[in-house]
């Protein structure tokens, strides 16, 4: 799905990178670091005397209007639309929330009209900054990546153009935020998001709740009332549980159409420049199916899913990195459930492995 907000061929990107990169070098002379930068406001931003309001839960709406995934990518979810909207009216009433719509290429009018009706001045629409400091984040993000994830093909272009949307869309929030006399607790805030179940729902509630400072991952919502759950990759009927696993990682867990169980693993709070993870799951290797998928059509699907001996290894996804794996249960029936259940929600997450080191014969 295209993005409103950026729209960078290789060329380009590659030169508003080095313009960053630059950015940071020279404001580093001038300021503390990047981190003190991201904590400090500016001047500009600061409200009038009226009290602050704090914000403890966000909700956040991932490129609405929301569409069928895939094998039916673009075709029109009015049910869900409609749901989407009875839920804004519930939850307005609490004044400590507020909602974030980043809309999809052709926008949706109709959600941000019912998002501004109930909510006023604590909805926010396509929030986005590419100030000066922003550019420094972006800077320090790419180094970093540079740093901890390696330079000779560890991670792509894309996964840094996801996260820096991610991070001018939630500095512009931040600034939105103080304008409008509201504050939020990175420590407590909770975030809950919909979106039909993509990569873009993925990855940016991943790097959104990062780079808001969350200590918490988002609430995905995948309920099928909810979210669009069909051929991604496979219908799901009923959307079970996600909980929230060593290192921020969360385990999805589905009922298929056909009573089998699907989960897949996603990273929650993981930024840009640390690695991605694997889910290494004891059950009897036969129990069970592995597909390894991308989330991007564009990018062909490249893991590190496999069989053990006496288990399983999966991609714990992220909605950019083009792996992630499903796994479905072979077995039918609540017992088999239970255990494929027990199995997945004990899974040992890990770091991705660094690729091996080359050594080279030079002959001279």
């Amino acid at each position: 799905m295209k993005h409103t907000d950026t729209n960078l061929d290789r060329r380009s990107f590659v030169r508003s990178m080095a313009a960053a990169s630059a950015l940071a070098v020279s404001a580093s002379t001038v300021s503390p670091s990047a981190s003190a930068v991201e904590k400090s406001a500016p001047e500009n931003d600061k409200h009038d005397e009226r009290p602050v309001q704090p914000i403890k839960r966000l909700l956040l709406f991932m490129h609405p209007p929301v569409t069928y995934s895939y094998h039916k990518l673009l075709r029109p979810a009015p049910e869900i639309a409609k749901r989407w909207h009875a839920l804004l009216a519930e939850k307005a009433a609490d004044e400590s929330t507020a909602v974030c719509i980043v809309q999809g290429n052709k926008g949706d009018k109709p959600l941000v009209d019912v998002a501004k009706k109930h909510f006023g001045d604590r909805c926010f629409v396509d929030p986005s900054d590419k100030s000066d400091k922003t550019m420094v984040l972006v800077a320090g993000d790419m180094n970093r990546a540079f740093a901890k994830r390696g330079n000779h093909g560890e991670w792509n272009v894309y996964e840094l153009w996801s996260s820096n949307n991610a991070r001018y869309w939630v500095e512009g929030l931040k600034q939105q935020f103080s304008r409008r006399g509201f504050a939020y607790d990175p420590a407590t805030l909770t975030m809950e998001t919909f979106g039909s179940w993509s990569g873009c729902h993925h990855k940016y509630s991943n790097f959104m709740a990062a780079y808001l400072g969350m200590t918490r991952p988002a609430v995905l919502h995948g309920e099928p009332e909810l979210c669009t759950l069909k051929d991604f990759p496979m219908d799901a009927s009923e959307f079970v549980e996600s909980a929230v696993l060593d290192r921020h990682v969360l385990m999805t867990l589905f009922r298929r159409s056909d009573g089998l169980p699907m989960a897949q693993f996603w990273d929650g709070l993981r930024p840009v420049y640390e690695p991605p993870h694997t889910a290494t799951i004891d059950i009897p290797p036969g129990d069970v199916e592995l597909f390894l998928f991308s989330p991007n059509s564009l990018i062909p699907p490249v893991g590190d899913s496999w069989k053990l001996t006496h288990g399983v290894v999966a991609d714990v996804g992220d909605g950019c990195r083009p792996a992630f794996t499903t796994i479905v249960g072979r077995h039918q029936g609540d017992e088999k459930f239970q255990a494929f259940r027990h199995a997945m929600l004990h899974a040992t997450i890990a770091p991705v492995a660094p690729p091996r080191q080359v050594s080279y014969s030079v002959e001279v």
